[in-house]
This record gives C-alpha cells, sequence and structure tokens, in this order.
C-alpha cells in the first residue's frame, strides 16, 4: 500500500512518559494531527454553507517500536476504503531514528450536524478522496 499523504511531526519532550519513551496516546494524537492537515484540504472544497464533516467512529494503533525525544516522525497517511458515508483512513508513522513506530488505521463518517446523523460523502470530497485512494492502491 501507498501512503500519498505526507506530513512531519516534531517529538516533544512532553510527549513522553515515565517510561521514558512516547507515550501511546501521542500516536492517536499524531494521526489526528495528520487527519486534520489532510482535511484543511477537504474545508476548502466545500462551499461553506454545508454544516457536515468527519467524525470519528473507530481508531486503532499497533505499536511496532518505541520512539524518544529529540525525535521526528513522518506520518504516512492513505485511504483504504470509502462507503457511502464513511472513509478509512490507514498511517504508518516512521521515526527517524528507529524506522517504523507504529501503523494505525480509523473510520471516520460523514456527519450532518444540523439533523445529527450520518449522511453520504459530498461529490466533490467524493472525487477527491477517490483519487487519494486510487494513489494509495498504486
Amino acid at each position: 500500500m501507498n501512503y500519498p499523504i505526507k506530513t512531519k511531526i516534531t517529538v516533544a519532550w512532553g510527549d513522553m512518559d515515565a517510561f521514558g519513551h512516547v507515550n501511546n496516546v501521542m500516536y492517536l494524537r499524531y494521526f489526528e494531527t495528520a487527519r486534520a492537515k489532510f482535511f484543511d484540504k477537504f474545508a476548502s472544497l466545500l462551499s461553506g454553507k454545508e454544516k457536515v464533516g468527519p467524525v470519528l467512529a473507530s481508531v486503532t494503533c499497533d505499536y511496532k517500536r518505541p520512539v524518544v525525544y529529540p525525535d521526528e516522525l513522518s506520518i504516512h497517511l492513505g485511504i483504504k476504503k470509502l462507503g457511502n458515508a464513511s472513509v478509512v483512513m490507514a498511517c504508518e508513522m516512521y521515526s527517524s531514528k528507529v524506522g517504523l513506530a507504529a501503523t494505525a488505521e480509523c473510520t471516520l463518517v460523514m456527519f450532518d450536524f444540523d439533523s445529527k446523523r450520518p449522511v453520504g460523502l459530498p461529490k466533490v470530497f467524493r472525487e477527491y478522496l477517490q483519487e487519494i485512494q486510487q494513489k494509495t492502491e498504486a
């Protein structure tokens, strides 16, 4: 699988825990930060009148190697699966020091914040995600 979206994140001293490595919850935050940067592009695709957006339905993370400060992570994102109202994103997190540090996957559901219900992916967003999915599968 290819991961066409890449984000760099600098590991902060405060990301570490009492065991001397980056705390496990931080990997979920790194994944969240990379997704947020990715969805900045999505916001620019909409007219601004829509009150819809992706909400996190599930997330998993597999830890491969511990990371310690100082370090920099390269977060690689891709689209694994597109549903009618959902998208499955996958990522790999690479440490500049230890290589592959973690993998993660999440399911996001497109949500209408007025009706409080899931909705289909907007056409312009689906087309954008399909482009990313094709690059991921290449």
